[in-house]
């Protein structure tokens, strides 16, 4: 018998599988793909700031200031004063001696510009001169002549801007003094609780580690901007005294920009020192300029060794390369706002650098190649996911703006829907059949959109050019009463006469599409209110029953959220409307019923829409009025802000839309640099909507996949590195509904 074994062919022997991609690359690939999700979500974040950037520059100036005044709000809270009472003290104070500053630099600074920039021009020219005379070696030459172009090149007339530019530029600089300044009283009464909220889900022992590097960090920063600013006010007073000592011209300007400059690390200084120089050189000679360098070197040497440590204390610690370096970049990211920002955001960055490591770090860590640390696993997991979503927002948008004859009569119909529905519900109870019920609100509704639109094409377009040029007029009449200081309130003025005039008359030439986006928004509500309960409740038996419940609950919610602050604002806008046209009725204003249709408008826009058009009256009594009527107007201008502003919108649109007021505040400027002047309307009511269902969304979304018997299934959850992590969760007995609560 032929021997078995040998009958059986030689088995093949199993061997390792040999991986075509050597370990090194694949680590390196791992590190690579979540370290370019960093840096995406880090240019989208930064792309989006630029976009918004009035309200990215209003919220950097409101907590640079808030941190150098919370000290005192603390201290008075712990005296026993209310949060508010305690943030009211340290604002109006704060502010008092903000706009002191502020007028100090507008009345000495800006008047005396164009003479320091003549100064340096003449000392340019004269060094130019000196020069001419020297045989300096080539190399030298180059370098000096580089230098003295670019002096020139910002000292120049090409430097000025344009009327437009400059316009645009004032607009948007006063938009963020204002929003800033009323963001730093929000900041200073309700900063700690927006901290605590942002870290509500870390666990207790790593959300005080975070909180004790904030507070430190706050400290920190707090010292070196109470120590920078006396510094530099040391610095402008002595620099000061030595110019009125050598009989420089301007002194008192030029200081100013020395405290100014002061703000800037190593470049402010150097840059200040440079034109006090050039202007010493030009109006008082070399000898002068001589002797001004030794004093200041006297000067620096003092505060170098003796005052500034004492003025500093416990400040920021950061590497002189380090600033260096974050000085430039902040330039090239913000312009000046980074020249002013870059140190005091690097110095916060590193105080909760180790805090915020420690809050990253999961625990118990993941099993991740050697390159890898665990902090950066998960910041690269949430950054493409988060950059997913930012895409998907932005497609959106996209297409929101880009068919607005579809999608505004929808967002119009909802919103009239949303509106009347109370009307309906109450006719509904009443024994209406809701399809009689929602023909009738909606018909009312329908001969109210019309009347008031007649009302608007009859009063703005017959009214627009004599009340933007009383607006003109009021303008330069207030810039000639101030002395000229005003005449960028005169610039602003007219560059808004010409944008009113083209936004009415654009409105004019568009009243065909106006009609139909009309016509559809009023059928589309009609459907909306009678059908649109059935339609809501067919799309979501489409969940799973543990979520449908409460996604629709959420879609009531937002609805009546919805409803109530377009109720709340209509009522809003109409009395302050009414009242205006009543004040300007009484004082014989012209144009009381074109302003008063504007009015309505505006105050549709929170906050910013009631000061623009109290403005505009307050410009046509200065222009058409007497000084009793300027003066009567600009105390019901002031009472009716502040009313408004402080205590009638904060309690409605808290009450309405459930939104802090700085929310609503950084939304407007938000809004209208994402969508124009359709995105101020809407911005408001959708953050709204948000804030009410955001909490039963993700708790939706969140929500595991469940066998027919309620087991929880095993879901996989993408790996970015190719596996599948299987992530098993319990099913919380306890309904959605009652584990999430309205924001």
């Amino acid at each position: 018998m032929p021997d078995a074994a040998a009958a059986i062919p030689d088995a093949p022997m199993k061997r390792p599988p040999v991986s075509v991609v050597p370990t090194w690359l694949a680590n390196l690939a791992s590190r690579a793909w979540r370290v370019t999700a960093m840096v995406g979500l880090v240019v989208a974040a930064w792309l989006l700031a630029t976009l918004l950037w009035t309200v990215t520059a209003s919220i950097a100036i409101a907590v640079v200031v808030s941190a150098l005044f919370a000290p005192w709000v603390m201290r008075l809270r712990r005296q026993g004063r209310s949060r508010t009472a305690a943030a009211a003290v340290v604002w109006a104070s704060a502010l008092g001696a903000v706009v002191a500053i502020g007028l100090v630099v507008v009345l000495l600074l800006l008047p005396s510009v164009t003479r320091i920039v003549g100064l340096v021009a003449d000392a340019v020219r004269s060094f130019e001169a000196r020069l001419a005379a020297v045989n300096l070696p080539p190399a030298v030459s180059h370098v000096v002549d580089d230098l003295v172009r670019i002096v020139r090149d910002v000292a120049g007339p090409a430097s000025a801007p344009t009327s437009g530019g400059f316009v645009g530029w004032a607009a948007s600089a006063i938009t963020i003094l204002v929003l800033s300044t009323f963001l730093v009283f929000f900041f200073l009464r309700d900063g700690d609780r927006a901290w605590l909220w942002a870290f509500q889900s870390v666990e207790l022992s790593k959300r005080d580690r975070i909180t004790t590097a904030g507070e430190d960090a706050l400290q920190r920063l707090a010292g070196y901007l109470r120590g920078t600013t006396m510094l530099s006010a040391i610095i402008a007073v002595t620099d000061l005294v030595f110019m009125w000592l050598l009989g420089v011209p301007s002194a008192v300007p030029l200081a100013i920009l020395v405290f100014l400059g002061g703000y800037i690390p190593y470049f402010g200084g150097l840059v200040t020192t440079g034109i006090i120089l050039l202007v010493t050189w030009a109006t008082v000679g070399p000898v002068q300029v001589l002797v001004l360098l030794v004093m200041i070197a006297i000067r620096n040497t003092i505060l170098g060794y003796g005052v500034r440590p004492a003025l500093y204390g416990r400040t920021v610690s950061i590497h002189p390369a380090l600033v260096l370096l974050v000085l430039p970049a902040g330039y090239q990211l913000a312009g000046i706002v980074g020249l002013f920002a870059a140190v005091p955001v690097t110095a916060v960055v590193f105080a909760v650098a180790r805090a915020t490591l420690a809050i990253l770090e999961p625990e118990p860590p993941p099993a991740l190649p050697g390159l890898v640390p665990a902090w950066v696993d998960r910041v690269a997991q949430w950054s493409w996911r988060i950059l997913a979503a930012l895409v998907l927002v932005a497609i959106l948008v996209g297409v929101f703006v880009a068919i607005p004859l579809v999608l505004v009569p929808i967002v119009v119909a909802t919103i009239l829907a949303a509106t009347v529905d109370p009307l309906v519900r109450w006719l509904v109870a009443r024994g209406w059949s809701r399809t009689r019920a929602s023909a009738l609100a909606i018909g009312g509704g329908f001969l109210a959109i019309v009347g008031l639109i007649a009302l608007v094409l009859v009063s703005l377009i017959s009214g627009t050019a004599g009340l933007t040029n009383a607006m003109v007029e009021g303008a330069n009449r207030a810039n000639a009463s101030s002395g000229g200081h005003l005449g960028v309130l005169s610039a602003a003025v007219q560059f808004g006469q010409s944008q009113i005039v083209g936004t009415v008359l654009a409105v004019a030439n568009a009243v065909a599409a106006a009609a139909v986006m009309l016509v559809l928004s009023v059928l589309i509500s009609f459907y909306l209110l009678r059908d649109g309960g059935a339609l809501w409740h067919r799309a979501v038996t489409h969940a799973r029953p543990e979520v449908a419940p409460d996604l629709r609950a959420a879609g009531a919610r937002a609805f009546e959220v919805l409803g109530g602050y377009m109720s709340g604002t209509a009522a809003i806008s109409f009395v302050g409307a009414f009242s205006q046209l009543v004040i300007m009725l009484v004082l014989g204003i012209d144009f009381a019923l074109p302003v008063f249709v504007l009015s309505f408008f505006l105050c549709f826009i929170p906050y910013i829409g009631g000061f623009i058009s109290t403005g505009i009256a307050f410009l046509l009594t200065v222009a058409l009025g007497s000084p009793t009527d300027v003066v009567i107007m600009a105390v019901w201008t002031l009472v009716f802000n502040i009313v408004t502003g402080n205590i009638v919108s904060p309690i409605v649109y808290g009450r309405t839309v459930h939104l802090h007021p700085a929310v609503v505040l950084v939304a407007i400027p938000a809004g209208a640099a994402i969508a124009g002047v359709l995105g101020m309307f809407m911005i408001v009511p959708v953050l709204g909507i948000v804030s009410a269902t955001w909490r039963t969304v993700l708790d939706a979304m969140g929500a595991p996949e469940t066998d027919p018997d309620g087991r929880a299934k095993e879901r996989g959850v993408d790996d970015a590195d190719g596996g599948v992590a299987a992530v098993v969760e319990p099913v919380d007995p306890v309904p959605l509904a009652r584990r999430s609560a309205p924001a």
